[in-house]
């Protein structure tokens, strides 16, 4: 790379990253900041903080909305990701590549139409089974949500892992499952744990559903939002403070899956 290439590739990146940053930086300060100041054109970034909004939001139902979102969030992705890893891998191990084509189209299929659409048979199902404003209702309603999309991602990591490995396991005595277990898995847990990060965040910040399937024992925090909207006035440090409360999880969530990000959403590809 030439003298002059690598300094303008670093200003780009460092270009991009304000721009992807300042949202939620905006975002924070405004929940940090005094009521008279939400209304100015510009956050005054060197005011003193307020913690007042943070203290507001947290004394009130939120913690239990943050439950909410964590059970349905850990326990779909748990769930999804036990079902799609065996499911992906027998599709990826299947002899018939023409079955192989037809049923992941199928099962892309089911994500191809928007939520709305769905709303209304699930709404439906949901009340004759009187699962609406239940976790498990909704916790039935992610792995729907979530199925699909994971199933798809874990079969171009599982067609990455060499069959002759697993044949070979087969050869030394391991079963079927075994095989799956202790050589599929371990080659493609990096883009097992990639999957695992991009359902949990998708769970964790889905609104739609929540919003049409839930009341108050089973809402998530996404919903509670929208609630700092008045008819006449906006909360707008409450609403910010609950948001920037809300993106803590599954950032932090993030950070710790990092190192196994990039190599495992750059699996899968070479197809």
């Amino acid at each position: 790379m030439s003298a002059l290439k690598r300094p303008m590739l670093t200003l780009g990146v460092v270009v991009a990253l304000v721009v992807a940053l300042f949202p939620m930086l905006y975002m924070v300060r405004i929940a940090l900041s005094a009521p008279n100041q939400w209304r100015t054109p510009t956050p005054e970034w060197t005011a003193p903080i307020y913690t007042d909004s943070f203290a507001s939001v947290w004394a009130g139902r939120f913690p239990s909305l943050l439950m909410n979102s964590g059970i349905l969030a850990v326990g779909s992705t748990l769930f999804v990701m036990a079902v799609a890893s065996l499911a992906a891998h027998a599709m990826a191990r299947h002899p018939s590549a023409k079955l192989r084509k037809n049923v992941m189209f199928f099962a892309l299929s089911t994500r191809m139409g928007p939520a709305v659409v769905f709303a209304l048979p699930l709404f439906l199902m949901m009340t004759s089974l009187n699962l609406i404003d239940s976790r498990l209702g909704m916790l039935a309603v992610y792995v729907f949500y979530n199925l699909a999309f994971a199933i798809w991602l874990l079969h171009g990591f599982f067609s990455e892992v060499p069959r002759e490995i697993e044949e070979a396991g087969l050869v030394d005595g391991l079963s079927s499952f075994g095989s799956f277990w202790r050589i599929a898995v371990p080659n493609a847990l990096p883009g097992i744990i990639a999957t695992a990060t991009l359902v949990f965040i998708l769970t964790w910040n889905e609104f739609f559903y929540a919003l049409v399937l839930t009341r108050r024992a089973a809402a998530t925090y996404p919903t509670a939002v929208p609630g700092f909207f008045g008819a006449f006035t906006v909360q707008w440090g409450e609403m910010f403070a609950a948001s920037t409360l809300g993106i803590i999880p599954p950032l932090v969530f993030g950070l710790a899956m990092r190192r196994y990000l990039v190599r495992g959403l750059s699996m899968g590809t070479a197809r």
